[in-house]
């Protein structure tokens, strides 16, 4: 395998870990979402002008609580790669009403890119 194919491997895998993310959110579980993140995972962002913190377990929790985000819409808007390290943007309309930015940060880890933090921006509610 060429170093270009490997590369182009690498970016499928890490969209394919963030679809993880995406289909948990549309179902509302937590369980599968977990799986998508590095155990101790980090969780930081501003929803509603108020700084968030939330370890792996509290971010879990939010989603259990709050349910599937049926109507949520998303696209990948940029990945960056660096060996065992990357980077990924996404873009996500409606998850039960408010748009988020979020960005990524993943590992491979185990032959498996797992999201390491997520820090978000909650726009204004739809």
């Amino acid at each position: 395998m060429t170093d270009e194919q490997a590369s182009f491997g690498a970016y499928e895998e890490i969209a394919a870990a963030i679809q993880i993310y995406i289909d948990s959110a549309r179902s509302g579980d937590a369980d599968r979402m977990r799986s998508a993140f590095l155990p101790g995972a980090t969780i930081r962002g501003s929803y509603g002008g108020k700084a968030t913190d939330w370890s792996l377990d509290d971010f879990c929790g939010v989603v259990a609580t709050g349910g599937p985000a049926t109507d949520l819409r998303t696209r990948i808007a940029g990945i960056e790669l660096s060996g065992t390290a990357a980077m990924a943007r996404l873009e996500a309309e409606n998850w039960r009403g408010t748009r988020y930015t979020d960005f990524f940060v993943l590992l491979k880890r185990d032959d498996a890119w797992r999201i390491a933090s997520k820090v978000f921006f909650a726009h204004a509610r739809a």
